[in-house]
């Protein structure tokens, strides 16, 4: 099998894991001296040993839209992120309302990364669809904030794979996001009746300005530290990065 690290920007080889700790965190560590730890990165582990990480692989204007992610891996047309358009809004604008009359809204771009055992890399778009773009044709006006309002599937087919398909697992969220827009973090997982919270008790907050992955765990377990198998009907829930509200304008309300 192949993986990329937990930034993206390598693949290597990986045997099957026989635990939570070597799927989750030691395949990553392995990758991590080559290329990740010279990231601004936060790792947490959590409940049973779940495991994810961010990194902030660069300042959001380094991402090109003509271009997509320029990482290993990627099937041809599916490196592109998707726009997400945020209208000015009193709740996370840093500015009052009526600074952003006559103004267009912030632009945000947005991925939701898969990955198959072959090491073959692709955004999709909700309900599992492969993201298709191209320099000449760029994908539609806002379709990343439908991902992010939407529940995405953990495992959709691969598109490289015709004649023996194989499944593609959500791996990486990847967002570009203005300096005004921070975003607060929220990962939650359902597997039929199990509801798994990889940010509880608290969110965490992802600074304007950055390109940011958001690595997900390679292997869920339920309560009793049971990994749980692939699951075509699992899904992260919708609502996994939304606006902050800005302390400035918290401050304004006091």
């Amino acid at each position: 099998m192949r993986s990329a690290c937990s930034c993206g920007r390598s693949i290597s080889y990986r045997s099957d894991p026989f635990t939570l700790e070597s799927a989750n965190h030691e395949f990553y560590m392995s990758l991590s001296d080559k290329c990740c730890s010279t990231l601004p990165q936060h790792r947490l582990f959590g409940r049973n040993q779940l495991s994810w990480m961010i990194c902030n692989i660069g300042p959001a204007s380094s991402y090109q839209t003509t271009m997509g992610i320029e990482q290993p891996g990627f099937l041809l047309g599916s490196q592109y992120l998707l726009p997400w358009d945020l209208p000015p809004d009193e709740a996370w604008a840093p500015e009052p309302k009526n600074a952003w009359r006559g103004k267009r809204s912030v632009r945000c771009y947005v991925g939701y990364e898969y990955e198959c055992s072959k090491g073959h890399r692709f955004y999709c778009c909700a309900g599992g669809a492969p993201v298709k773009g191209s320099p000449a044709n760029m994908v539609k006006e806002n379709s990343g904030g439908n991902n992010v309002m939407s529940d995405m599937i953990l495992y959709t087919t691969c598109p490289s794979h015709t004649n023996k398909p194989l499944l593609g697992q959500l791996m990486r969220i990847v967002v570009c996001s203005p300096e005004q827009v921070s975003l607060s973090v929220c990962l939650n997982v359902s597997y039929r009746n199990i509801l798994i919270s990889l940010t509880a008790p608290d969110n965490v907050q992802i600074p304007g300005g950055k390109m940011t992955v958001i690595r997900l765990p390679y292997v869920y377990c339920d309560e009793s530290d049971n990994p749980l198998p692939f699951d075509i009907e699992a899904y992260l829930c919708k609502g996994a990065l939304m606006p902050m509200r800005s302390s400035r304008r918290r401050n304004d309300k006091k």
